[in-house]
């Protein structure tokens, strides 16, 4: 431990394990500091999880694990950045432990005081504020599945016939998805072609990069070729407007139990055309706050809600919302919930498939988390039969939280100012914005546009051109939500924080933020996320694995002025013969060992990369 885990020093002995320098009792501190020797593993996968979608989302079993071995039962549990509100979650686990829970702190080693806990949560989001209060409204399961049949079953009779579908036998059946494709323009001869027929093949699946033209044989880069526009009267700006040209490509469907697939012809088009023609909208058009995320390419012609959607999709959507709101209260907002955990990742023009190797067909997928990617082959889901399978997930996380006393108080505004009073809260844990990872409000717009509440961005802590704030700004309204969270700590106490950068500058800001609020790091870790987010997939600078931090207010920050190259060095040779200490996961442990020796953080992941790649032969 480095000395006593409170107070960081070494005195000699400690009577009753008490020790002489800060007071602090060895037995409070045995647990969290165990808990700090192996990675807190953090997987993609429990009934919580998998509610309703969120970016960077931690399991609530992984902090409640952290929170039992911190606290004491009767302790109320900060989060000053709830997201999707997991804090919460896993402080009323805490009271019922599960499976999964009771594996992670035997793998850990540790002996978590199990009992129920307390949770003030402050998010300034607006969707993650209602997801969080929704899920934990004390619904019993039953009834929420009583409601969700209920809803389901008025749900068919009211947009069943939106998905009628001829199949491949010409016989009725029912649309379980379509791809779309682009229609794109030969730069040579000027003639349309799709995107689905000449840059996709099935039986394996593969998208190609080049493109032969079918009319003048000339072959193309797919990013060369323009996508075609067309002009479309839309019904709820009550204009016409110019738009992508996209036409169904491939369809899906079901008879009787059998799936079957089928080229798409005009008349499925012409079907889509008629349903939405017969059943004009009356909404009022709502429209998008572009950010960092906006493209010129995959965003053309979006400037509304209703412009992320196929005309069907959102004519069925905008159905089900208002017989959501046909239910009493409670049940609304867990309908509400339901339609929204399911519409931003599978009921836009951003849902898409993907090519498996050695697959015989394309795998269908939702939409990228944490941006509004559409690409050129988007997919159309029936939604009414993802909402089937999604009600069940509600039903079991409604079932285990029933019986959970403790009680969570959720804030829906910024953290800078906080009501608690000084010295109320016995532990804090926190997943704060990572820079300009993520611009969370921008990505939540297509939800929270639904709920007719869109975040203020005013107060959000991130790096943001399109916000006018910089690292500076960043830093200083981090400090600020740290500085509350060291006023409301009791003495003594500790935050556990998760943070996640590949640039230097923006650790500095990070570390300027704990410095500048009082704190000091007294152990270190790392989050281990058992599937990485698609930005730590793709990137070259990206980084696995979340360094995480645990913070006193009070006692001495170490004073051990140590050159951050020479920390890497040193882990490069300590762990020379470690394969899980790959390329990625070594930015992850420089950063939190610098912290941790007061080192100062001098390179991005790039540096770090290429340091490890030079230097890994001769070490191994």
């Amino acid at each position: 431990l480095r000395g006593f885990p409170a107070c960081r020093k070494s005195p000699a002995d400690f009577p009753a394990k008490l020790c002489v320098n800060c007071v602090q009792r060895m037995d409070d501190m045995q647990e969290p500091a165990r808990l700090y020797t192996k990675p807190l593993q953090s997987s993609r996968s429990g009934i919580l999880y998998h509610t309703f979608p969120y970016p960077t989302k931690i399991s609530a079993e992984s902090i409640a694990v952290s929170i039992a071995c911190s606290t004491r039962p009767g302790d109320t549990v900060l989060d000053a950045f709830a997201g999707s509100g997991s804090t919460g979650m896993a402080a009323l686990l805490c009271q019922h432990p599960t499976e999964q829970m009771l594996r992670l702190a035997q793998r850990l080693g540790v002996e978590p005081q199990w009992g129920a806990r307390n949770a003030v949560l402050y998010e300034i989001g607006t969707y993650a504020s209602f997801a969080t209060r929704t899920l934990l409204n004390h619904l019993p399961a039953v009834e929420f599945r009583a409601a969700a049949d209920a809803f389901l079953q008025a749900a068919a009779e009211l947009a069943e016939t939106a998905y009628e579908t001829p199949d491949d036998a010409g016989q009725p059946g029912v649309l379980r998805y379509a791809i779309w494709s682009e229609i794109l323009r030969c730069p040579a001869c000027g003639r349309e072609l799709s995107y689905f027929d000449h840059a996709m093949s099935r039986d394996p699946a593969a998208f190609h990069k080049r493109i032969l033209c079918p009319h003048c044989r000339r072959v193309h880069r797919v990013e060369d070729l323009p996508f075609v526009t067309e002009p479309h009267w839309d019904p709820l700006l009550r204009r016409e407007i110019v738009r992508k040209k996209r036409v169904p490509a491939w369809i899906y469907g079901s008879t009787g139990g059998r799936n079957w697939d089928r080229r798409a012809t005009g008349a499925d088009l012409e079907a889509v055309q008629t349903f939405c023609a017969n059943a004009p909208l009356t909404d009022a058009p709502k429209e998008i706050q572009w950010g960092e995320l906006h493209r010129g390419g995959y965003h053309f012609g979006i400037t509304h809600l209703h412009h992320f959607y196929t005309d069907r999709n959102y004519m069925v959507m905008s159905r089900l919302w208002a017989l959501a709101g046909q239910f009493p209260e409670r049940q609304a907002d867990a309908l509400r919930l339901l339609l929204l955990s399911y519409n931003a990742t599978h009921c836009t023009l951003m849902t898409r498939v993907v090519a498996k190797k050695n697959s015989r067909d394309f795998a269908l997928t939702g939409a990228q988390s944490g941006v509004l990617y559409i690409s050129k082959a988007p997919v159309e889901k029936n939604i009414l039969w993802g909402l089937r399978r999604k009600a069940r997930s509600f039903e079991k996380a409604y079932g285990l939280l029933e019986g959970c006393t403790g009680t969570v108080t959720v804030h829906n505004h910024s953290s800078a100012r906080m009501a608690e009073g000084d010295g109320s809260i016995d532990f804090a844990f926190t997943d704060p914005p990572f820079g300009d990872f993520i611009p969370y409000a921008e990505v939540n717009q297509i939800n929270e546009l639904w709920l007719d509440r869109v975040t203020d961005r005013t107060g959000e802590v991130i790096i943001s051109a399109s916000q006018h704030k910089d690292l500076t700004t960043y830093q200083q309204m981090l400090t600020q939500v740290f500085g509350e969270v060291y006023r409301v700590l009791k003495p003594q106490r500790c935050a556990c924080v998760v943070f996640h950068a590949a640039k230097a500058a923006v650790w500095r800001a990070f570390k300027g933020a704990v410095d500048g609020a009082g704190f000091h790091i007294v152990q270190t870790n790392i989050l281990d996320k058992t599937q990485s987010s698609f930005k730590q997939t793709v990137s070259e600078g990206s980084v696995q694995g979340d360094p995480l931090f645990l913070l006193q207010k009070g006692g001495e920050a170490p004073q051990r002025p140590v050159s951050d190259q020479a920390v890497l060095r040193r882990l490069m040779e300590e762990n020379a013969e470690n394969p899980a200490f790959d390329r990625r996961r070594c930015y992850s442990t420089y950063v939190y060992t610098c912290l941790e020796l007061g080192a100062a953080i001098s390179m991005d992941a790039k540096q770090v990369y290429d340091f490890y790649q030079s230097q890994r032969g001769s070490l191994s």
